[in-house]
């Protein structure tokens, strides 16, 4: 009985020993994840995101993962209630995102390489964000639906666009926020919401998010979305069809700039510099130029890529509204949606 014992046992030690070597080898061949938050449109299929992940799992011997956001406004009301927890890399704030990012978590310090090509606007870090990409805001139409184009807002007000206008709510939206500051520093406050009131007249509808919007364009739901000067490549590359145009505001156009950080709450820091290391350089920027069609921070790239065919717009420079301002203009915009 006792050699039964002593042999039972020796059997079960030895299955205990397999067991944990077999354990402790699955778990140090297990990759690191790499976990970036993004919008719908950037980590989507016909984006950036896909491109950018195949080329850093190439060589960074982990596995990235993409979690999703339809808009920064929105990702940022999800990174407050949630801490940031088990996020790496943060993309798509824009410059009027910054101030709600740093209230609503930590960041840490992001390095930026090749510091020495920044391109024609000199876009540089602010705090703790790098800037990776930019194009400037306008309506893009297709060129045989329209005549003739909008030339500024007041046009936006004519009888022949009714439901015709595709916007977005800026309560939701960084880009509809930036409609409202762009009619606001274009005419006063007074006489930018006057003008919205006769404009919310051929609206269509005020989607949640830039995809939203441009998808019921795209579905020929509307004549005219606000988008990017940038837009009309999309067609002109991906469906080979030139006729769509972003109109030239007499206004100015306002500059959308795009950043990326990373949460002091990160458990990949290292892989998430090196993440944003790759978005930042030359292969990484011809990524963002052929998938996000936006404007790349390299100028080497700039110069060198169709993107440099977009004629050029007029640049109208908003300043950053503080949080309680913006708040205040939503606020009144609000109001005047529900009063139509």
């Amino acid at each position: 009985m006792r050699h039964l014992l002593i042999f039972l046992g020796t059997i079960f030690l030895g299955l205990f020993i397999i067991l944990v070597y077999r354990n402790s080898h699955l778990k140090s061949d297990t990759k690191p994840v790499l976990r970036v938050y993004a919008s719908s449109s950037f980590i989507s299929q016909w984006g950036p995101g896909p491109w950018l992940k195949a080329e850093f799992e190439k060589t960074c011997q982990c596995k990235v993962e993409f979690q999703e956001s339809i808009d920064s406004y929105l990702m940022i009301q999800k990174i407050k209630s949630e801490s940031v927890r088990g996020v790496d890399v943060v993309m798509g704030f824009d410059q009027f995102d910054l101030e709600l990012a740093r209230q609503s978590a930590a960041w840490k310090k992001v390095e930026r390489p090749l510091e020495d090509q920044k391109d024609s606007y000199a876009l540089n870090k602010v705090g703790d964000f790098v800037p990776y990409d930019y194009s400037l805001v306008s309506f893009v139409h297709r060129i045989s639906d329209l005549s003739p184009a909008p030339q500024s807002f007041q046009d936006l007000s004519r009888e022949d666009l009714k439901n015709q206008l595709v916007l977005i709510d800026p309560r939701s939206s960084s880009l509809g926020l930036q409609m409202l500051l762009w009619l606001v520093t274009s005419y006063g406050e007074e006489k930018a919401f006057e003008l919205l009131k006769s404009i919310n007249e051929n609206v269509k509808i005020y989607a949640s998010s830039w995809s939203g919007a441009y998808g019921l364009f795209k579905e020929k739901q509307a004549g005219l979305v606000l988008s990017y000067v940038t837009s009309p490549l999309y067609h002109k590359i991906e469906e080979k069809d030139m006729g769509y145009s972003a109109a030239a505001f007499k206004e100015g156009h306002p500059l959308q700039i795009e950043y990326a950080g990373i949460p002091e709450a990160c458990k990949e820091c290292e892989l998430a510099q090196e993440f944003i290391n790759l978005v930042l350089s030359e292969n990484g920027q011809k990524i963002i130029v052929q998938k996000n069609y936006m404007f790349p921070v390299l100028k080497d790239v700039l110069e060198n890529s169709i993107i440099k065919e977009i004629p050029p717009y007029e640049r109208l420079p908003i300043p950053a509204p503080s949080i309680s301002e913006r708040e205040r203009l939503i606020k009144k915009w609000t109001q005047l949606r529900r009063s139509q």
